[in-house]
C-alpha cells in the first residue's frame, strides 16, 4: 500500500499527534497540555513575578490596574519520543484477502511521517517470536529529522509476518533495552488471550509511557461469510485445523465470541487510561488517518 499518494501526503502534513501525559526532556514543537514554561508561542496563564523572571513577559497592564507584578507563562513544548510497536505474528497475514499486515504497515508509515514532520523522535519496533540467540524484536535507530523518513519504507517492506504472537515477551525485552519513555503505540490484531496484551500494556504504563492501542481487524474477520460457507480452517500460529460449516448457529456463536473479545480489550484499555482505536481493512488509509484516528483522539489537525 504505502503513503506515496499525493492526496494522503497533503492530509498528513496538516496533522499532529495528540499528547496527554508524555513529557519529553528536550525542547521541541509538541504542545504539552497543562504544563507551562517561561517562553513560547501559545499563552497559557500568569504567575507572580519572582527574581530572575524575564522582564519581557511582564504584564504591564496588570501592573497598572492591580499594582502587581505578574508574568505570562506559555504552553510547554517538548520533543516527544515515539515508540511504534508493530505485531508481526502470523495472524497479521490472514485472512489473505484482507491484506491486514500491509494495511498495518501503511498506518505505521503514515504515523511515522506525522511524528517526523512535527520534529519529534521516532523508533519503530517489529515484535517477533523469541528465538535462541537473538532478541524478540527488530528496531530502527532513533530518527529525529524529517529527512530520515526515507529509511522507514524499506524497513517495513522487509518485514514478514510469521510465528506466534508474543506481545508480552517482545515488549518486555524492548523495555529492558531502552531508558527513554514517551508515547507507545501498539499496532496489532490482538488475537491473543487477554494476559498476552494486558501485562505488556500495563508494563508500558508502569514505565512512564503514554500508551495507545491501535486495533487492526480484517473486513473478513468481521464478516466471515465473505470468505466461505464451508471449508477447512487452519490456525497459522498453532497449526491446528478443522472442517467447519457456517450455519446460522455457528455464525451467532462467532459473532458473540467476537463481541466479547472486542469488549474485553476496549474495556481494559478504558479502565487503565489507554487510548484505544479500532480500525478495519474495509476502510481506506486516508479515512482511518483523517477520520477514525482524529475522532479517537490519537491525531489532531494543526
Amino acid at each position: 500500500m504505502g503513503i506515496s499518494d499525493s492526496a494522503l501526503l497533503r492530509q498528513l502534513d496538516r496533522l499532529r499527534m495528540r499528547v496527554r501525559t508524555a513529557r519529553g526532556l528536550r525542547p521541541g514543537e509538541t504542545p504539552i497540555p497543562r504544563t507551562s514554561q517561561a517562553w513560547g508561542i501559545e499563552f497559557e496563564s500568569y504567575k507572580e513575578y519572582t527574581p530572575g523572571d524575564d522582564f519581557r513577559y511582564l504584564d504591564w497592564h496588570a501592573l497598572g490596574r492591580l499594582d502587581q507584578l505578574v508574568v505570562k507563562t506559555f504552553t510547554a513544548e517538548r520533543e516527544i519520543p515515539y515508540h511504534l510497536f508493530l505485531d508481526t505474528s502470523a495472524s497479521m497475514r490472514v485472512p489473505a484477502i484482507d491484506q491486514k499486515f500491509a494495511f498495518a504497515t501503511t498506518l505505521i508509515e503514515a504515523l511515522s511521517y506525522i511524528v517526523l514532520a512535527n520534529n519529534d523522535t521516532l523508533r519503530i519496533i517489529a515484535l517477533t517470536a523469541p528465538e535462541k540467540g537473538r532478541l524478540p524484536f527488530f528496531a530502527t535507530p532513533a530518527f529525529r529529522h524529517h529527512a530520515r523518513f526515507f529509511r522507514i519504507p524499506p524497513f517495513l517492506a522487509a518485514l514478514t509476518p510469521a510465528g506466534k504472537t508474543y506481545l508480552r515477551e517482545s515488549i518486555r525485552a524492548y523495555l529492558n533495552q531502552t531508558k527513554e519513555p514517551g508515547v507507545a503505540i501498539v499496532v496489532s490484531d490482538f488475537l491473543v488471550e487477554p494476559s498476552q496484551y494486558e501485562e505488556p500494556l500495563l508494563l508500558l504504563r508502569a514505565r512512564g509511557y503514554e500508551v495507545k492501542a491501535l486495533h487492526v481487524l480484517g473486513a473478513a474477520e468481521l464478516s466471515p461469510t465473505r470468505l466461505f460457507r464451508r471449508g477447512k480452517l487452519y490456525d497459522v500460529e498453532e497449526h491446528g485445523e478443522r472442517w467447519i460449516t457456517l450455519t446460522q448457529a455457528h455464525l451467532r456463536q462467532y459473532e458473540a465470541a467476537l463481541r466479547d473479545h472486542l469488549a474485553t480489550l476496549q474495556q481494559f484499555c478504558h479502565r487503565h487510561h489507554i487510548l484505544y482505536a479500532r480500525v478495519s481493512t474495509e476502510q481506506s488509509p486516508i479515512q482511518v488517518i483523517t477520520d477514525v484516528l482524529t475522532r479517537a483522539g490519537l491525531l489532531a489537525f494543526r
